[in-house]
């Protein structure tokens, strides 16, 4: 059985056109259910990233990786501008690389923040 990896900007590009209904009305709404997801999956990376980047550490990181790919999704094309450093960070993780995870996860972290306060 083959298994093919779909990067997560291209995963989340496929999902923005049409099949997110109401996706447009999203940016702007900070509270809405899936904003708020997003915002917690980023604090709980953010405080994953304090301790050590054992290999338990990075399994909990592949897992919230892709945590926050659900999250992207569910939001469709208003997150773009995240999806590209969260497909960085997989890789790094899925390399088991702790200083380009660290790197990675800091551009994701900087994407994030800036998208995240555009719609506050």
């Amino acid at each position: 059985m083959k298994m093919y990896l779909v990067p997560v900007s291209l995963t989340v590009s496929m999902m923005a056109p049409g099949a997110l209904a109401g996706a447009g009305a999203i940016s702007g709404a900070s509270g809405h259910p899936a904003v708020l997801q997003l915002q917690a999956h980023t604090l709980s990376l953010q405080q994953l990233l304090e301790q050590p980047l054992d290999q338990s550490a990075l399994s909990r990181l592949e897992d919230l990786s892709y945590q926050l790919e659900s999250d992207l999704l569910q939001l469709g094309s208003p997150a773009a501008p995240v999806a590209d450093p969260l497909e960085s960070l997989h890789r790094a993780v899925e390399h088991c690389d702790a200083s380009e995870v660290k790197r990675c996860a800091g551009l994701y972290l900087a994407a994030a923040r800036r998208w995240l306060s555009g719609l506050a």
